[in-house]
């Protein structure tokens, strides 16, 4: 018995040796099942397979591969306990007899070291060599197309990583893999991208001075619903709470509860379309008495990014997205592959765009593949790298410069000195001029202004020169350019400073408690620690602030020329055009983004004639305005005014110190009528310019021969008090909401009998509204008969 088992191991030896050398002169790729397999088994064996640089098998092939593993000889060999996976599910095994486990395995590992080993040195020669960066990706791995999937086979390179799975995300892997041994298919499942990094992210292993959550759910900004990132080696982080434990300092980093949040998966399939995929699965579904799932076809479309047909699904609250594996090559002249096919999971990972993007989790053993072998290394230590030559990979994608920049900002890693080094290169900065669409370098900006680094994206978009390419600013020298995005980044690095100081030390004015208390009109502000919009825009005022200033002080801040191709909109200012026409950014951010900028000079004006000290006689003479909601019980909305301990009739009153209060929250009140919710915004970069030149300048105050010196510190700390005290001033006299308030008279009530029936149209009647609104503000809780009788007094000549 013992020389029949030997005869059939050496006869099956054969076979397998036989394919893989038949496989060499193939170099077509079956949509069926393809399976890599290496060898280290004899001195024979492993010279031929060494040779052999490609091992994918046709359909005929794979299935003479299945029937040998289901013969009867295997069955009759196999361990008891053999077939069970990771996710809890059944796996055809491929190691049930353990001599042919060992040959398997054995060949696995042999061509798998000489693959990767030639990426590797690919990888570090890709730039030494001074290249042109011309050949294409599948060029630079022709060879290293060994199959990793189908069959119930898992090859690939076994990390020995582990992935912490939800309740909800076992579930879902293992309905998938009941689909799969269901339905009689030989598909292998592989989940792709951002989900397999961030979740290796949150495991120990990879925790480097943060923690995430302790069910292993993630939050992902790049998220279709734009849900936090989960970057690590973070300090001053902002927005960042624990809805489990706020106080401790390694709380899960969070600003959604992540249970609550829809979670997109895209799973990458190696010999069927997505939307035939989905099929089953809807098929076992109604085989099983649920309710079909509606399916979504994302069809091919390279011009948007969509490069294969995808189909999307929503399984619970996943989201899921379902698409080929692919192999790409591109031209000189574009971004878009000129050729595209469905492709093997190593041919996948080494096309993609980063190393710590490469890597698979695989649904049918649970386990976490890196093809490309660097992925996890590269995740581990923090490092953004690609897998490919750098050079070459930038110029095949020069949008993958920006993604590079963008995932080291969020995730907080250092880029490899080679990936520096090739986006510093005046090819890779023309490419990205010539090949990338504005559209989605406004895109990646945008995400870089949403991560966890803004300063930290911007430096690296400047010191990697590729700053005046992001943002084209034209009719100004390169050396001018490059100090204005300097002042741009020291400006957005004292405002997030600042605001991180906020975070850690809350002034008066950012307290929740006394945000809610003063609130008027019905508005319900949020802080700009937890409203995220209104950072994002602060970050493009503060980075984009010195170049606006730069053209308002030349007279051209708001006149611009955009181009004749902008028609009636040919006259933008300077903001406008680089938001809307270069970054292709929506209007309603330009717009926002320049409202912040002219608030933030008007607040500085106001501080420097003298306001704060008006700010301070408010807080001193404890002058308040309380807006009163309906407490349900009749007595309606109404507000009330306060000085010192006694409450006043702002109709009526005329004590000295409440008139010059109320004259002060008139000129306020101008401001934020104009800027509306985002005063915050602008008053933090007011703030935030007087810090930054602070920084550039030396104070020192010598009072009596050297008896008092006054540090910048204390400076500092001087002009904080004076900005902390003018805003808690507007949250005492009631502005909070003041742009939302409503006339007490309305236009048609203006004109009757009683009030100014003669007063005219056009100008004239807007001066009449604008003079009611200045009443109001002056007194807050006023009442409409004390208004009619101030404008019949005003405008005489109208009754």
């Amino acid at each position: 018995m013992a020389l029949f088992h030997k005869s059939v191991l050496g006869a099956m030896s054969m076979l397998l040796l036989q394919l893989l050398r038949h496989s060499r002169t193939s170099h077509a790729f079956s949509n069926s099942v393809k399976i890599g397999l290496h060898s280290r088994r004899s001195a024979a064996g492993a010279a031929a397979l060494t040779s052999s640089r490609s091992s994918s098998l046709n359909s005929i092939e794979s299935r003479e591969l299945r029937f040998y593993r289901s013969s009867p000889f295997l069955s009759e060999s196999a361990s008891p306990n053999t077939g069970a996976v990771a996710n809890g599910s059944t796996a055809t095994n491929t190691s049930t007899n353990p001599c042919l486990a060992t040959l398997i395995q054995s060949i696995d590992d042999e061509l798998n070291a000489s693959r990767i080993a030639k990426a590797l040195q690919a990888r570090g020669g890709g730039n030494s060599s001074g290249g042109t960066g011309t050949g294409t990706s599948s060029s630079a791995i022709s060879g290293l197309s060994t199959g990793s999937g189908g069959g119930g086979c898992n090859v690939g390179r076994r990390t020995g990583a582990t992935i912490q799975l939800t309740k909800g995300e076992q579930e879902l892997f293992n309905l998938l893999t009941e689909v799969i041994h269901e339905s009689e298919i030989t598909s292998t499942l592989r989940v792709a991208g951002g989900w397999v990094r961030d979740k290796l992210l949150a495991t120990e292993e990879f925790k480097r001075g943060r923690n995430n959550s302790q069910d292993g759910s993630v939050d992902r900004l790049t998220s279709k619903f734009k849900g936090p990132s989960s970057g690590r080696q973070g300090s001053k982080l902002i927005g960042i709470t624990s809805s489990k434990n706020p106080t401790s300092p390694s709380s899960p980093p969070t600003l959604v509860d992540a249970n609550d949040t829809p979670v997109d998966i895209d799973i990458a399939l190696d010999d069927m379309l997505g939307r035939e995929f989905a099929d089953h699965l809807n098929d076992w579904l109604t085989q099983h008495g649920r309710d079909k799932i509606s399916v979504g076809v994302v069809l091919k479309n390279p011009e948007k990014s969509k490069h294969l047909e995808t189909a999307t699904m929503k399984v619970g609250k996943f989201w899921i997205d379902f698409v080929n594996l692919r192999a790409e090559e591109y031209t000189e002249d574009s971004r878009i592959p000129d050729l595209m096919r469905i492709g093997t999971a190593e041919e996948d990972s080494f096309r993609r765009d980063l190393t710590i993007n490469s890597l698979f989790y695989n649904i049918n053993t649970g386990e976490v593949e890196d093809l490309t072998g660097m992925g996890v290394s590269d995740l581990r230590r923090g490092v953004v790298a690609t897998p490919l030559p750098a050079l070459t990979t930038l110029l095949d994608d020069p949008l993958r410069v920006l993604r590079s920049v963008r995932f080291a900002a969020r995730l907080r890693f250092t880029m490899d000195e080679s990936l520096r080094d090739a986006a510093m290169t005046e090819s890779v900065r023309i490419a990205l001029a010539q090949k990338v669409a504005r559209e989605r370098v406004g895109s990646e900006v945008d995400l870089m202004l949403r991560s966890q680094d803004p300063v930290g994206a911007m430096r690296l978009l400047i010191n990697l020169n590729l700053a005046p390419t992001v943002f084209p600013i034209a009719g100004i020298d390169d050396a001018l350019v490059r100090k204005i995005f300097d002042n741009g980044l020291n400006l957005l690095s004292t405002t997030h400073d600042h605001l991180c100081d906020c975070k850690i030390s809350t002034p008066v004015w950012c307290q929740k408690k006394n945000v809610l208390q003063s609130t008027t009109n019905g508005v319900n502000e949020i802080t700009l620690v937890d409203d995220e919009e209104s950072r994002r825009r602060l970050w493009y005022a503060s980075f984009l602030k010195p170049l606006r200033d730069h053209f308002k002080n030349l007279g051209q801040a708001e006149t611009a020329k955009a181009g004749a191709r902008q028609g009636k909109k040919a006259s933008r200012s300077v903001i406008m055009k680089l938001m809307v026409d270069e970054l292709k950014r929506p209007l309603r951010d330009a717009e926002a983004v320049e409202l912040v900028m002219k608030a933030a000079d008007d607040f500085t004006d106001l501080m420097n004639a003298g306001c704060d000290l008006s700010a301070t006689a408010c807080l001193l003479g404890n002058i308040r305005v309380v807006y009163h909601g309906d407490d349900g019980y009749g007595s309606g909305v109404y507000t009330t005014c306060h000085m010192g301990a006694s409450e006043v009739d702002s109709d009526v009153e005329n004590d000295p110190v409440w008139k010059h209060a109320m004259e002060f929250r008139l000129l306020v009140s101008k401001v934020l009528q104009r800027v509306g919710p985002l005063w915050r915004a602008a008053l933090i970069l007011s703030l935030s310019e007087q810090l930054s030149d602070l920084e550039n300048e030396h104070y020192s105050y010598t009072i009596e021969g050297d008896v008092f010196e006054e540090s910048q510190g204390e400076v500092r700390e001087g002009i904080i008090e004076r900005y902390d005290a003018f805003a808690a001033s507007i949250l005492n006299l009631g502005l909070v909401g003041i742009w939302s308030q409503l006339p007490l008279i309305n236009g048609k009530e203006l004109i009757t009998d009683s009030i100014l029936p003669n007063a005219p149209k056009g100008p004239a009647f807007r001066e009449i509204m604008d003079e009611q609104t200045n009443w109001m503000v002056i007194h807050p809780g006023g009442t409409t008969h004390g208004l009619v009788k101030h404008l019949r007094s005003v405008f005489h000549d109208y009754i």
